[in-house]
């Protein structure tokens, strides 16, 4: 069994009331439920369908660290230690990235972040000062360029052909990128109660057609749409949890994510953050990963850190959602996209049987399953939500 702990430890648990705030306008409520699982997934699944991953000794990989999806260019990829794998949507292999990894001028040495860049259909290679490198999917050097960030970055996107978005590790803040004045501008943004519960697959930045989004990381319930032309974050959703809501006036230590010059402070804030994160871990529900599209929200949280969490999907266009928890009747896995009304999950072979339900298979994606071996590539799960 490879890479399970993606998901082992956590539980979940679910809400169903929402409370009455004051929003902005335009602001979106989603009520998550929590107490109220559902026991027929026919009632918000349509069909389920696998895509297993070519598998030979150049594609060979794992989970990996961070899975992109792009529908336009149906193109997958996964950033699986220092290498990127590419295939196709329907699970052809492309190339792997390690003939590119060297100290050459369009080679990389290390990357923390990967993400498709539609304006030169190429993907970029981030690593934490700054630096990208953009690849073709077969691994062909495209370009480079260059910034400056104060700190380290851990994520990044190109919102246009002239502008790029980071996420610095430390701080609470988006930086704004101008390729050609090389000007950076951080904005930050508000709602964070603790930064480092969440999974590392959470896709931050994405597009949905020509709009880009802002997903943080960590216990916040706010959801973002980027606008590039003024360099703002707009709140667009809010994930109410009802009475499961963390509050931040209720918790020991620091959410974190300030600047300060001062070593001392710096010391005493990384540790009240690691304080407040193993309360929260212990203690609370928190959303794991967050994902959206025009017509659905998708949730993933655990409570208390047991079992192997629960799977919340609300459609935004008939107002309703629906809770799935673990095994019943079975383990939905959690996803890495959600592209139209279809929910991308990457699952290692032997957990195929388990986070699937033959009863919303076809014969032919029953056959795909039973012919999975235990050391085969990861396969892709698609979820079509009703």
């Amino acid at each position: 069994m490879k890479n399970v702990s993606l998901i082992l430890g956590l539980v979940i648990v679910c809400a169903c009331t929402s409370i009455d705030r004051s929003f902005s306008d335009g602001m979106e409520v989603i009520p998550v439920k929590v107490d109220h699982p559902t026991k027929d997934p026919a009632s918000f699944l349509e069909k389920i369908e696998l895509v297993p991953l070519e598998t030979n000794d150049s594609s060979l990989t794992s989970i990996g660290r961070k899975v992109m999806y792009d529908k336009e260019d149906n193109l997958l990829a996964i950033l699986s230690k220092s290498a990127v794998y590419t295939f196709t949507g329907e699970g052809r292999y492309i190339g792997n990235s390690k003939k590119r990894i060297g100290q050459g001028p369009q080679e990389y040495s290390f990357v923390v972040d990967m993400n498709y860049n539609p304006y030169l259909k190429g993907i970029d290679f981030l690593n934490p000062y700054g630096t990208v490198y953009i690849y073709s999917p077969a691994f062909e050097f495209i370009s480079q360029r260059k910034f400056q960030p104060e700190s380290v970055v851990n994520h990044l996107m190109a919102l246009d052909a002239d502008h790029d978005i980071f996420l610095p590790g430390e701080f609470s803040e988006v930086l704004f990128a101008d390729r050609k004045t090389q000007r950076i501008t951080p904005i930050p943004y508000e709602g964070t109660i603790s930064g480092d519960n969440g999974l590392s697959s959470q896709n931050n930045l994405f597009h949905i057609g020509d709009d880009a989004y802002f997903v943080p990381s960590g216990l916040n319930y706010y959801l973002y749409r980027i606008d590039a032309k003024e360099k703002k974050l707009v709140p667009i959703i809010y994930l109410d949890f009802g009475k499961y809501e963390v509050k931040e006036e209720d918790l020991p230590g620091s959410a974190g994510g300030k600047r300060t010059d001062s070593d001392e402070m710096r010391r005493k804030l990384s540790e009240d953050v690691q304080v407040r994160r193993k309360y929260v871990k212990s203690n609370c529900v928190v959303p794991m990963l967050k994902l959206f599209s025009d017509e659905y929200v998708y949730v993933y949280f655990v409570k208390k850190n047991m079992g192997m969490g629960s799977h919340f999907i609300y459609n935004r266009k008939k107002r309703k959602g629906a809770l799935l928890e673990e095994e019943a009747p079975f383990s939905m896995y959690p996803g890495f996209v959600l592209a139209d009304n279809v929910l991308f999950a990457l699952c290692e072979p032997d957990w195929i049987e388990r986070v699937t339900d033959r009863k919303l298979m076809s014969a032919e994606e029953i056959r795909k399953m039973e012919a999975l071996k235990e050391d085969d590539n990861p396969v892709v799960v698609k979820y079509y939500l009703k």
